[in-house]
């Protein structure tokens, strides 16, 4: 029996030994695995350029857009233009056959309105008309209006002396630029924006009234200042490594650009701050920086 005590009380404490060398090892692997620093990437803070701007929709309208009328009620007899082609102010267009009773017959011509391409022709030969009655639809597109809405925030950014990129996806090789020429002073209630109108000379009529237009607007740009990768910014501060361990720093920001963001306070050029890993940092952690290649 006393034997049997013996036995029972070394397999006790050979259990409570193996214990506690399980429980040494694993915590000597927490505190390695606490100690090994991380992997984070770094760029520096360099002396640069930042650019802010929107991208809103806009559609190509032309210069001028008039009907074409007749002077007295008649039958259209000729058609002498085709959708297309291009006329002259006064040029004629259709012949007209005034058949009002007690008229004899007298063929007359409607003419063009303005310079410019036919757009729409909107009677056949036989139809009879009146001065009410619009026969063609004539466009200048020499010159083209975009027509767009920036939001209220950004209409402190927009003026008559400014100019803004278009683009539209007919054309994916090409780059316009227009010149603002009217700004509206009312805000839209519903929308919160504004219209905006913008002009650019069209003598090759690439751009085609009713387009949709892609228009960047410039809402802001400074040139010599810190810069840092949007990447890098945490509302309100980043994170620097200084000597492998994350630093948190709060800054104040300038220009939210659309690469790169201005900082005004809190960072010096050439320090590096963290733009891949920082949503793992609090602060004080040993990290391992691996510089992203410029």
């Amino acid at each position: 029996m006393r034997k049997a005590l013996i036995i029972i009380i070394i397999i006790v404490v050979l259990l409570v030994l193996v214990f506690l060398r399980i429980q040494c090892a694993r915590r000597g692997r927490k505190a390695e695995v606490k100690e090994r620093p991380f992997p984070v990437e770094v760029m520096d803070a360099t002396i640069g350029d930042v650019a802010s701007s929107c991208e809103v929709l806009g559609t190509i309208a032309a210069r001028k857009t008039a009907d074409a009328f007749p002077e007295t009620m008649g039958r259209i007899t000729r058609i002498m233009v085709k959708e297309g082609s291009s006329v002259f102010k006064n040029s004629r267009i259709m012949a007209i056959r005034n058949e009002t009773i007690g008229f004899e017959y007298e063929e007359g011509f409607i003419k063009s309105p303005i310079t410019g391409s036919i757009a729409k022709i909107m009677v056949d030969i036989g139809s009879m008309v009146s001065p009410q009655t619009p026969v063609a639809t004539v466009v200048d597109y020499s010159i083209v209006k975009v027509v767009f809405n920036v939001a209220e925030t950004d209409i402190g950014c927009v003026s008559d002396k400014n100019t803004v990129s278009i683009e539209s996806d007919a054309l994916p090789e090409e780059m316009f630029r227009a010149k603002i020429s009217e700004i509206s002073p009312v805000i839209d209630e519903m929308t919160r924006t504004v219209s905006v109108k913008a002009i650019i000379n069209n003598p090759e009529r690439k751009l085609k009234p009713g387009m949709t237009a892609r228009v960047r607007i410039n809402l802001g740009e400074k040139s010599n200042v810190i810069i840092v990768p949007k990447d890098a910014y945490l509302d309100g501060f980043v994170f620097v490594v200084m000597d492998s361990t994350a630093e948190r720093r709060d800054v104040t920001v300038g220009i939210i650009g659309d690469e790169n963001i201005e900082i005004q306070k809190g960072l010096e050029e050439g320090e590096k701050v963290v733009v891949i890993g920082q949503e793992r940092l609090a602060g004080g952690e040993k990290v391992n920086p691996i510089v992203r290649n410029p």
